[in-house]
């Protein structure tokens, strides 16, 4: 009874996620009534709910996957680094993947190729931070991962600033410049599924780990003296937060912010426990993306990209949570 109470605020929030997904799809342009929405989910929609689901969809999917990928990940750093400031892009992922879109546009790759490079350079940048990590053999495991973080997402961004250099500036600069500011309107649905796969297996390994993540934030010495295997339960963790950042870089563009202050405004809702931090974070996240990429559009036909609005957001949402946050402890 006491673990169906301490999960009921995340539950909450997850059913508030969903409701702005149906708030979304019920209001603007191709608005769908609630239940026709319905109706076209099973299969048995008229043929206006069919299309407009058809078209609004991958839009509204690829924003709740982003939202709560970065969010995911970004309180799963947060818990295993102790550092509130931490972020999705603490290992360099999303420079890595930004660097890799950045190529596949280069050499006028099609879309899935762009994602494809962006998912697979993330990766790259973040294997490098957790290789150089581990031959260290640090005995602060944290500082080292941290380090060799900022080494890649160094190079990472080095690489990125060539390309723009050798950029053609007419053609391949624009589509280079509009990704890396992120936008969720040019995803298709195969494309959403493809990113949710790889989001699904993160989150699922976050919060297989649940209290493990909390001993490890304890340190190395309290995890080991409890039997866990500190390093491998870590390097899993970050493994898995890292997969999800790519996913979401690779399927959006670099959307800032959302990692960082999700979990600071779940925090407050379900406090530090892992197992409801995490799932509370997502939901709060998706939620954050959704309304992102509702004002995207508010502002006239030209949509202002993603990545700019979440920090022109996020940033005093950021400060308020932090000086609420100040003011209660």
């Amino acid at each position: 009874m006491s673990r169906l109470k301490s999960a009921l605020p995340a539950v909450v929030l997850t059913l508030l996620a969903l409701g702005g997904a149906v708030a979304v799809l019920s209001t603007g342009p191709l608005a769908i009534p609630p239940p026709d929405l319905l109706s076209a989910l099973l299969g048995h929609g008229t043929r206006d709910a069919d299309l407009a689901l058809a078209l609004r969809g991958p839009r509204l999917l690829a924003a709740l996957t982003c939202g709560a990928a970065l969010a995911g990940a970004g309180a799963g750093f947060q818990i295993l680094f102790r550092n509130p400031l931490a972020a999705p892009d603490l290992l360099g992922v999303s420079s890595g993947a930004g660097l890799g879109a950045a190529l596949a546009l280069l050499f006028g790759a099609g879309t899935v190729l762009v994602q494809s490079a962006a998912f697979a350079g993330g990766l790259a940048a973040g294997g490098l931070a957790l290789g150089c990590a581990a031959l260290t053999r640090s005995g602060d495991g944290r500082l080292a991962l941290i380090l060799c973080g900022v080494v890649a997402g160094a190079l990472a961004s080095a690489g990125l600033g060539l390309v723009v250099i050798v950029a053609e500036p007419y053609s391949q600069l624009p589509a280079i410049t509009y990704w890396l500011l992120g936008s969720f309107t040019r995803a298709t649905s195969s494309e959403a599924l493809f990113a949710l796969a790889p989001v699904v297996v993160g989150a699922a390994i976050l919060l297989w780990l649940g209290f493990r993540l909390d001993v490890l934030s304890l340190g190395d010495e309290q995890a080991q003296s409890m039997g866990l295997p500190a390093r491998h339960l870590r390097l899993t963790a970050l493994a898995a937060a890292a997969l999800m950042t790519s996913a979401a870089v690779a399927l959006a563009g670099v959307v800032g912010w959302i990692g960082l202050l999700a979990p600071h405004a779940a925090r407050l809702v379900v406090g530090e426990r892992a197992g409801q931090l995490i799932p509370a974070s997502m939901a709060v996240g998706a939620l954050f993306a959704l309304a992102i990429d509702r004002l995207a559009t508010a502002f006239g036909p030209a949509e202002i990209p993603v990545g700019l609005l979440s920090a022109a957001v996020g940033a005093p949402a950021f400060l308020f949570l932090f000086v609420a946050a100040s003011r209660r402890s």
